[in-house]
């Protein structure tokens, strides 16, 4: 079953249509957010679950007097999106087959900041 189209947006990468959803976890006891990517493609087939990348939301750290850094709040973009899928499938996915998830490990640094 494809991504639901109320809930997820739609890219274009290599002439493929993708839809894309990005939510996060709960808070845990550091205040870190896990980012929950999944992909797949339009048309269907197996999922892309993008697991690893970390980030911590502003407005609850804006009490605290110290340092923000950018890199501690990172945004997800189609830009990444992109990068992503097209990592995915160097590593293996097959969009186009039915199939079990594939999980992609990624870490802020990976994608955000290299």
């Amino acid at each position: 079953m494809a991504l639901n189209r109320k809930h997820s947006r739609q890219i274009v990468v290599d002439e493929e249509t993708y839809r894309f959803k990005i939510s996060t976890t709960r808070a845990d006891e550091d205040g870190n957010f896990h980012l929950n990517v999944t992909v797949q493609r339009e048309a269907g087939g197996s999922r892309l679950q993008v697991s690893g990348l970390v980030t911590r939301d502003f407005w609850l750290d804006i009490s605290d007097p110290g340092a923000k850094m950018s890199k501690d709040y990172p945004v997800i973009t189609p830009r990444h999106v992109r990068l992503i899928i097209e990592r995915a499938r160097q590593q293996g996915w097959q969009p186009e087959t039915a199939g079990p998830v594939f999980v992609l490990e990624l870490d802020n640094e990976t994608l955000f900041f290299s």
